[in-house]
């Protein structure tokens, strides 16, 4: 097996085709099948990749020769002429009588219901004269004739039908001399179409190896010679993987690049139903699209975009320049959209992982303009859950979603209500129409109650208390035995769900006087707490700047405080205190000494929305919480830190978070 380096710039300049005639010479020595394989490593941009390449081997007296060899050139092209004059005069009433005739030939295939019926017409008709189309029409009568008995078999009514076939198709050449006809004419789709019988016949009543064979070469031959169109080829593919052919259908990626020209809005779904089939050119035919996608991205449809999505989730393509494309489509036709696509829209976005300021943007617009008329409560389900998964803090489509939970809050099933209302406490956003707002919530959930899963209901009461609207009403219905007996039996995270039970039960003791808390029992035996390296590693790069900034002062790292849940979230970061103390700082009662100390906390990216302004409800929660026991909180953005370049930048930034501590909210 030999091996062919092919270097590309650029795949539209580069015509395969020629490549493959040289090796298709060079091949000659081979003799022993018609089609030999290689490998060509194909080079776009900085990415360099290994095809499988289609090699016809030739004999030496196979091999056209040119025309001053022959010195034939001028009679061929004589010749041509003649025939083209002649097609010219040809009769157009004889065109059309065949025409009729071989629709007629059809109807009559299509009207049979035996093979003998359908036999003795074509001996009717004579072999010699039916075209590829009928011989295909003819062979898929026979295989659904045949498999028809075999399913009304299976079914235990074999008893009235025969299921052995009235004909010996091993013997009688009628199926051989209907793949002869069909391989020697001009019809493309009839041969491919003779490959898609063969994985439903499960009566075998075409001969597996002849045809599968006999098509096989064939269709590579035409694809070798460039004669299959886009459809013929993603049809093929197709055949080829249902047949198990996987190899040989990754071989054909050679026709679809040399006719990318032929790709357009029509043809480009068929295209990307068969990425999934392929394997080693699936990248190259995914660079293909993102190229012919340019051109005509504005004409595509919503079905084909949903489907578009679907297939680079299936395939896990995470092509970028596919996804800004679609992006740019629903950006600029959003409101032409039925609710159920924009559903599945948001859906698959969803499940793709992607975001981008048009989809934001376009969600915004949507919302606006028609939060009191969307009848689908799925949508604004899948929207929020758009924004939970992404933390995209958008005003608009947060404020619409208030105004739909005060609109149709009472329509709407408890789980979607907890979707709706969870991204609200997630990203810390307070709607306007706050009085409207808390009174529709409190009223679902004291309708609803009991009809909430127990996660469902943990999780509507934290984004209470992120927000600061604490539930006492709500809360003793939670911390009772009869909820938290059927919270474990229910299984899942326990661990996730101690975690949001101890912040609630926290957040109500620290901020609401009626409280009588904490409820739960504190831990008393030692664990281990999950702490990011990102923070420790910056807060040693900027020791020295803290320690200038808070002269007089100690800065201990990773402080735990009696005073809070031994909890990841109430881990202090960097704790500045005075350097003697005279009890430790982690025991000593903050609110009697008030500002004395100071937290330092360092924000990572993922603390902060999509839009990097705000803080997510957590983090903003972990901050008032410490100010609540008597602690002032210095924030530190770790984004920014890593941007400044020189020390002067550095320090600068230090004492402009330092003021903005000291600076009255």
């Amino acid at each position: 097996m030999s091996r062919i380096v092919i270097q590309q710039l650029c795949f539209n300049r580069v015509n395969y085709l020629n490549a493959l005639k040289a090796i298709n010479i060079t091949q000659y020595r081979y003799k022993a099948d018609r089609f030999g394989h290689t490998f060509a490593f194909i080079q776009e941009g900085a990415e360099i990749r290994e095809l499988p390449l289609i090699v016809r081997n030739v004999c030496s007296n196979e091999i056209c020769c040119n025309e001053e060899c022959t010195g034939t050139g001028e009679t061929e092209i004589n010749n041509d002429e003649l025939v083209n004059k002649l097609n010219n005069l040809k009769n157009e009433t004889d065109r059309k009588k065949a025409d009729e005739e071989i629709v007629d030939v059809i109807r009559g295939f299509k009207k049979c219901s035996s093979v003998k019926s359908l036999v003795d017409l074509l001996e009717i008709v004579m072999l010699d004269e039916i075209t590829p189309a009928v011989a295909l029409c003819a062979l898929k009568k026979i295989v659904e004739l045949e498999n028809f008995k075999f399913h009304v078999a299976t079914n235990k009514l074999s008893s009235f039908l025969d299921t052995k076939p009235n004909i010996d198709y091993t013997k009688t050449p009628i199926l051989e001399k209907l793949l002869e006809i069909i391989m020697k004419g001009d019809n493309n789709s009839a041969v491919v179409g003779t490959l898609e019988l063969i994985p439903i016949d499960r009566v075998r009543v075409l001969p597996l190896d002849t045809f599968k064979n006999k098509i096989s070469e064939e269709i590579l031959c035409r694809v070798t010679e460039n004669k299959l169109n886009i459809d013929n080829l993603c049809r093929s593919i197709d055949a080829f993987s249902k047949l198990n052919e996987v190899k040989t259908a990754d071989q054909l990626w050679i026709g679809i690049m040399e006719k990318s020209d032929q790709i357009n809005e029509k043809n480009v779904i068929q295209v990307f139903r068969i990425l999934h089939l392929l394997k080693k050119s699936r990248k190259t035919i995914m660079n293909l699209l993102e190229r012919r996608l340019k051109h005509f991205w504005h004409h595509l449809c919503t079905n084909d975009l949903i489907e578009m999505l679907y297939i680079i989730r299936l395939t896990k393509s995470n092509s970028n320049i596919i996804l800004k494309t679609i992006s740019r489509w629903i950006n600029t036709n959003i409101h032409t959209m039925s609710e159920n696509n924009l559903t599945s829209i948001v859906n698959e976005l969803n499940n793709s992982n992607y975001v981008d300021i048009g989809i934001v943007r376009a969600l915004e617009r949507y919302i606006k303009a028609k939060h009191s008329t969307i009848n689908s409560p799925l949508l604004m389900v899948e929207i929020m859950n758009y924004c939970s998964k992404f933390n995209v803090r958008s005003e608009n489509i947060f404020e619409g979603c208030a105004k739909y939970i005060i609109q149709f809050g009472s329509n709407i099933t408890p789980s979607q209500f907890r979707d709706l209302f969870w991204p609200f406490g997630q990203l810390n956003y307070k709607p306007k129409s706050a009085l409207e707002f808390w009174i529709k919530v409190e009223s679902i959930m004291n309708k609803e109650f009991h009809n909430l899963k127990t996660h469902e209901t943990i999780d509507i009461l934290l984004s209470c208390v992120y927000l600061e609207k604490q539930p006492l009403n709500f809360v003793h219905r939670v911390f009772n035995t009869s909820f938290l007996h059927n919270l474990y039996d229910g299984g899942g995270n326990n661990n996730y769900t101690k975690t949001k039970l101890k912040i609630i039960d926290q957040c109500m003791t620290l901020e609401c006087d009626h409280y009588r808390g904490p409820v739960l029992p504190r831990d008393k035996f030692a664990k281990s707490i999950w702490c990011d390296y990102r923070i420790k590693r910056l807060l040693k790069e900027i020791n020295s700047t803290l320690e200038n900034t808070f002269q007089g002062y100690k800065i201990s790292y990773s402080t735990i405080l009696s005073q809070l849940p031994l909890m990841s979230i109430y881990i202090i970061d960097a704790l500045v205190h005075p350097v003697k103390f005279e009890l430790n700082s982690r025991y000593i009662n903050f609110k009697k000494h008030p500002g004395l100390c100071t937290v330092i906390l360092v924000h990572l990216p993922e603390h902060y929305c999509w839009e990097k302004e705000h803080l997510t409800g957590i983090e903003t929660t972990r901050i008032r919480h410490f100010r609540k026991i008597g602690l002032n909180v210095m924030s530190i953005n770790y984004k920014k830190i890593l941007e400044l370049k020189y020390p002067a930048e550095l320090t600068e930034y230090i004492n402009n978070s330092y003021k903005s501590m000291l600076a009255p909210c």
